[in-house]
């Protein structure tokens, strides 16, 4: 009995379950995206760091004191050392000052950690073969070291960007002094069998020396502007202490200088510094003006017959947004078209969370003879929504509509026609009044409002002598002596009004149906009233 129990059962868990995945898709699909929440009153803005790092590696030249002694062998002013080509190699770090966005002239401070070594000539051979001939040995031992540098120094650094944009090219430039460790090249000739030293130059204790370092790069910022490559050109000048050991210590000290040139880079940081930002303001939706037209007419709450049969034209659906947009939200409509027939309430047109400002009637419920709805009741609803970064907001629906409906009965053919006329017959009377007039009193209290004196005044009071209302009737040929001839007329009165309202519906042979009120007035005479003509006069 359970087994039956279940078998009847799991089919209405299995269509409630399908019922409502499929209740779920179509709320889901019915409705605009929706922003998570609010936005953060604590803003993040990516500032470039005002460290930035460096490299440097190229080869390098030592510097004899000038440029034809630097270059030319045969001119050196001192042969001891033979320093020829090297290498040079160092890192940097900076720190600039005032590192606004998109400024182009920095300026900062830093320092620079390198080593160097100049490696020995080719013609330091020749002369020691030279040396070792005059000595006369026979069996002579050369031992050889290149020279080597090693600094550390400090000193502010320029640079400007040729643009604005991070990825322009800038120029680099820097002026540092600090602390050299210089070991001058070592040579040691000596004689294999005597041990006797033949030529030897080597370093004394005194290896630092303060020192000058210049550079200038030209580099080119990569596509995020974090690194940059390009190509530099160095150049430092210092003192080197150096001996020639022997008989007699000969104790030089000269000065040292060089220059290079290779490929540099440089690498830019980027912090995050937290500020203060404005709560986001709310959104304000507001319902949409909403159009129904048919023929360039409305239609809103009109009444159609199913038994019209004359050519309709199409039906217009369009609505206007009532909201002021800026660059920051955006206003999107849903437009919902319901028929209500035999007791269903049914949507048969859509348009969900759409740009669109209009909506076409749906075919399928026109007659295909004469173009018009077919029958039921229709109505419509339209909201906007407006979507920022931080909120939402949707509008209360604007709804309107109209019915085709079959008429429970056949009206008939003849015409029908509805005329009434109301006149109100009145006159003024010139009577006096008493005004009490206000001010300071001298005698009262200083700045007391009270009453100081009485003024008469004369004013026109309206009294209404009668009515009469005819049905029926023309307004045009109405003989207001003869209608207004059982109305007594007051011995005081020397002009008498009179209002003549007309109203008209039905097909009243081509007046116009509606409501009018035309004055009317006549001299008095002896008790009474003279020919009434057209007046203009305000009450």
């Amino acid at each position: 009995m359970r087994k039956h129990f279940l078998l009847k059962i799991f089919p209405l868990i299995l269509s409630s379950f399908l019922f409502s995945v499929s209740y779920a898709q179509d709320m889901k699909t019915s409705s605009c995206p929706n922003p998570a929440g609010g936005c953060d009153t604590v803003g993040i803005e990516h500032r470039v760091s005002p460290w930035r790092v460096g490299g440097f590696i190229g080869p390098a030249v030592a510097f004899c004191g000038k440029w034809s002694s630097t270059f030319n062998s045969n001119k050196y002013r001192d042969k001891s050392l033979f320093n020829g080509i090297g290498y040079h190699a160092n890192l940097n770090a900076d720190y600039f000052f005032h590192t606004k966005k998109n400024k182009q002239l920095k300026f900062g401070v830093g320092a620079i950690a390198g080593l160097q070594t100049f490696f020995l000539r080719n013609d330091l051979d020749d002369f020691l073969d030279k040396i070792i001939a005059e000595s006369g040995s026979g069996n002579a031992v050369i031992r050889k070291g290149a020279s080597e540098d090693h600094y550390l120094v400090a000193g502010p650094v320029l640079s400007y960007a040729f643009g604005k944009k991070s990825r322009s090219p800038f120029i680099e430039a820097s002026v540092r002094g600090g602390l050299f460790r210089t070991t001058p090249a070592a040579i040691f000739v000596y004689d294999q069998a005597t041990s006797n030293n033949i030529y030897s130059v080597t370093a004394t204790d005194k290896r630092y020396h303060a020192g000058l370092l210049a550079t200038l790069g030209l580099f080119f910022p990569s596509k995020k502007g974090l690194w940059s490559w390009g190509v530099e050109a160095t150049g430092f000048r210092t003192k080197v202490n150096y001996i020639f050991p022997g008989a007699t210590i000969y104790s030089y000290q000269r000065k040292h200088g060089g220059f290079s040139a290779g490929l540099a880079f440089r690498r830019n940081f980027v912090r995050d510094i937290p500020f203060r930002k404005d709560p986001t303001p709310p959104l304000l939706c507001e319902a949409p003006d909403l159009e129904l037209m048919m023929g360039g007419k409305s239609i809103k709450g009109l009444v159609f017959s199913t038994l019209d049969s004359t050519k309709a034209d199409s039906i217009q659906i369009s609505w206007k947004s009532r909201s002021v947009l800026d660059s920051t939200k955006s206003e999107a409509f849903t437009a919902r078209l319901h028929q209500l027939n035999g007791g269903m309430d049914n949507v048969i047109a859509q348009v969900v969370c759409q740009k669109e400002t209009k909506m076409a009637w749906p075919t399928g419920y026109l007659n295909p003879t004469t173009g018009r709805p077919v029958e039921g009741q229709y109505y419509l609803t339209v909201q906007s929504q407006q979507i920022s970064s931080c909120a939402s907001c949707t509008s209360e629906a604007s709804t309107t509509g109209f019915s085709v409906q079959k008429p429970d009965r056949i009206i008939d053919s003849v015409e029908r026609c509805f005329k009434q006329c109301f006149l109100e017959v009145y006159a003024y009377k010139k009577v006096k009044v008493k005004r009490v007039k206000y001010g300071k009193s001298p005698t009262s209290c200083v700045g007391c409002i009270c009453p100081i004196d009485t003024v008469s005044k004369t004013i026109s009071q309206y009294h209404l002598l009668g009515t009469v209302k005819r049905d029926n009737c023309d307004a045009s040929k109405l003989d207001l002596n003869t209608e207004t001839s059982g109305i007594i007329i007051p011995k005081w009165a020397t002009t008498i009004y009179t209002s003549v309202e007309t109203i008209v519906a039905g097909d009243c042979a081509g007046i116009p149906q509606g409501k009018n009120k035309i004055n009317y007035s006549a001299p008095v005479k002896k008790g009474k009233a003279g020919v009434f003509n057209r007046a203009y006069q305000k009450k």
